[in-house]
């Protein structure tokens, strides 16, 4: 299907100013850069009672992948996901329980050398989390974590995966499995984000590389590699879709019921499979929501969707207790695809922006319509007569494809 035929000149403009307005400051980057290389080093300091383990800190999430969003108030937190991987120690010399409080115990002493004054919470399941009280509207969630690329090689291998997305795979700690939790076991639960980082990469790998051979010539660094630029400084398409289609996600469930709101690494893995390298948001957000609810599979009855770099674990595993989980997205999904059909051929950006302020916030596109005003005059005044009259949009065409769920694509 070719979607670029369906979209028009003012939806294009919208999009991509709603995204510019989505995106996280890079400035912000930079503090979370800071935050987590700052923790990084005082874990290394001589005093440090986990220093022989060799800490490895690192982000994570929607951070490491580019997709954070900015906060829809001052009053809530950027989440800051920071894993603490102890590369000396194994899963044969320490129980999750110890590894937990050895991490928590340094984490209460950096808390108390940068003077924050909020506890550090323990109650999470697999982290402890430290919020700061500068006004920096940042949070980290700190996951304690050891090696275990061994074993997820092995997990790989048998579902014929590709074995290399086991490199900086880990094994964490999590509170509820009270069976293995206090006991040195070979039973930990798994978790590969540098795994998922390479293939989210590696999924988008034309658009991304082509942004940063631009930001490094902006930069003046004509003779640096691309593979310097981390994945945050640049925004490809596939970025700024799952980053627009999160907050319609977040404004729809908030007028339902926010528990069902369908989970960000759900959404994330189910757009990248849709993508097929759209250079335009516009079409990318097409192409993804017409395709991706096909990487949801049926393994006997269940709903399967697949960790790329770990093919055993069902990212929709709830859904098979609670079921108005799965119901749910697929209205949600549904009600997408109709709010940003309705609107995809329209010629006047500040109608679309109008029409999609119902769906993505008044706030979200204020911002993108004074961007549209500030930097696209010309473009603004580009406007078809029929579609600014508001005549009826033709919506994304899905055609009359089966929605059958398939294998996923795009790994193995």
């Amino acid at each position: 299907m070719n979607t670029s035929s369906n979209i028009g000149f003012g939806y294009n403009v919208a999009i991509e100013k709603l995204a510019e307005e989505l995106a996280v400051p890079q400035d912000r980057f930079d503090q979370a850069e800071r935050r987590y290389k700052d923790l990084g080093e005082f874990l290394h300091r001589d005093e440090s009672k986990v220093r022989d383990y060799d800490p490895d800190v690192y982000i994570q999430g929607s951070f490491a992948l580019g997709t954070p969003i900015k906060p829809t108030s001052k009053d809530e937190d950027y989440d800051l996901d920071i894993v603490v991987s102890f590369r000396s120690l194994t899963k044969a010399q320490i129980s999750q329980a110890d590894l937990r409080a050895l991490l928590l115990t340094e984490l209460t002493a950096y808390r108390d050398a940068r003077g924050i004054k909020n506890e550090v919470s323990d109650e999470p399941r697999r982290c402890c989390t430290l919020t700061y009280a500068d006004g920096a509207q940042f949070h980290m969630d700190v996951l304690p974590a050891v090696p275990n690329e061994a074993n997820m090689r092995a997990v790989l291998s048998s579902y014929l995966a590709d074995q290399a997305l086991a490199e900086g795979a880990i094994a964490i700690t999590d509170k509820d499995k009270t069976s293995t939790y206090r006991i040195i076991t070979d039973d930990w639960p798994r978790s590969n984000p540098r795994g998922f980082a390479a293939w989210f990469k590696s999924r988008q790998i034309e658009q991304l590389n082509e942004r940063r051979r631009a930001f490094l010539d902006a930069q003046g660094k004509v003779t640096a590699s691309v593979e310097d630029v981390p994945v945050f400084r640049v925004r490809t398409p596939l970025q700024s879709s799952i980053m627009i289609l999160k907050r319609h996600r977040d404004e729809w469930f908030a007028e339902r019921d926010p528990d069902l709101k369908v989970i960000s690494v759900i959404l994330t893995t189910l757009s990248t499979h849709a993508y097929a390298g759209e250079a335009r948001v516009s079409d990318a957000i097409a192409k993804i929501l017409r395709d991706m609810h096909l990487a949801i599979e049926e393994r006997n009855g269940v709903s399967w969707i697949a960790n790329p770099t770990d093919p055993s674990e069902n990212f929709a595993d709830r859904w098979e207790k609670f079921p108005e989980r799965r119901e749910s997205f697929f209205k949600w999904l549904e009600a997408a695809r109709t709010d940003f059909g309705t609107v995809q051929r329209f010629s006047d950006t500040y109608i679309v922006l109008n029409e999609l302020s119902r769906n993505l916030g008044s706030t979200l596109v204020e911002g993108a319509r004074s961007r549209v005003a500030a930097s696209a005059g010309s473009r603004a005044a580009s406007v078809a007569p029929a579609a600014a009259a508001g005549a009826s949009a033709p919506g994304l065409v899905f055609g009359g494809e089966d929605r059958r769920p398939t294998e996923p694509k795009g790994f193995g």
